[in-house]
Formats: structure tokens, C-alpha cells, sequence
């Protein structure tokens, strides 16, 4: 089963249990893919990877936000959605295999400067780690 046909059946699922974060959010990660397909972009199982990543950054980054301002509240439905939209994303590599992958990637590129070899990284691994633990390994290589 695809991720976008495990979504609407947890919808449904939610809908039943009547469950309103765990609703809420599936409902928007599956109007952002809506939002993809009226822009005309190919929906896949990586785009719907890619949405699902970018949904679960928001979330982080709001958390960050609401602890800063104090507001305990927020950050436990944030955190709540996250724990959801973690539920669909593919588990993310360990650190030695990232540094591994990573290694290779940096072999591979003439140019060693930090742009260059971010940026070939980013495209081999097509999301397999996120971009923030990706820079700091690289960085570490590139030392």
C-alpha cells in the first residue's frame, strides 16, 4: 500500500474514532498533495515523501517557537502531530550509514567546497536523512 492510499484509509480510520488531531492532521498533509496536483506536479510516493518531511519541519519549527514563547499547550498539539506525520515517514538512516553514503559522495565530487558536495548529497539521498543532520556529518568530513 502506497502512503497516499495509507493516508485516506487512516482518514477514514479518524474520521470513525473520531479522533480531531490525528483528522486534522492527515487532512492537511493530504491538501498539501492536493495543492501539488493543481500545480501540475507528478505525485509519487517521493513527492508525497517530500510533503510529509516538509509538514514535520513546520512542526519542529513551531515547537522551537512555542517553548520560546512559553506556551505549553501548543507545543503538545505540535509535538502530538509530529509523532503522526513521523508515523508515515520512512525511517531515517543511522549516523554511520549517513557518514558512509556521505563519504562517497564527497569521493565522488571534484570540487570539495561545501556547496557543491551539500548539494550532490541532497541528491543522492533524496531524503533518506534530514538536511540539517546531512550538514553537520558533512561538515565533520569535510574538516
Amino acid at each position: 500500500m502506497s502512503t497516499i492510499e495509507k493516508l485516506k484509509e487512516d482518514l477514514k480510520t479518524y474520521m470513525k474514532a473520531k479522533d480531531m488531531v490525528s483528522l486534522n492532521t492527515v487532512r492537511g498533509i493530504l491538501n498539501e498533495i492536493n495543492i501539488r496536483e493543481m500545480k501540475n506536479i507528478k505525485i509519487n510516493e517521493e513527492e508525497v515523501i517530500k510533503v510529509l518531511r516538509s509538514e514535520a519541519k513546520k512542526r519542529k519549527e513551531s515547537i522551537e517557537t512555542f517553548e520560546k514563547a512559553g506556551r505549553t499547550d501548543l507545543t503538545e498539539k505540535e509535538l502530538k502531530e509530529l509523532k503522526i506525520i513521523e508515523g508515515y515517514l520512512p525511517a531515517e538512516m543511522s549516523d554511520e550509514e549517513l557518514t558512509a553514503k556521505l563519504k562517497d559522495v564527497v569521493a565522488s565530487c571534484e570540487d570539495k567546497s561545501f556547496g557543491v558536495v551539500m548539494k550532490a548529497s541532497m541528491a543522492a539521498l533524496k531524503g533518506a536523512a534530514d538536511g540539517k543532520r546531512i550538514s553537520a556529518i558533512l561538515k565533520q568530513i569535510l574538516q
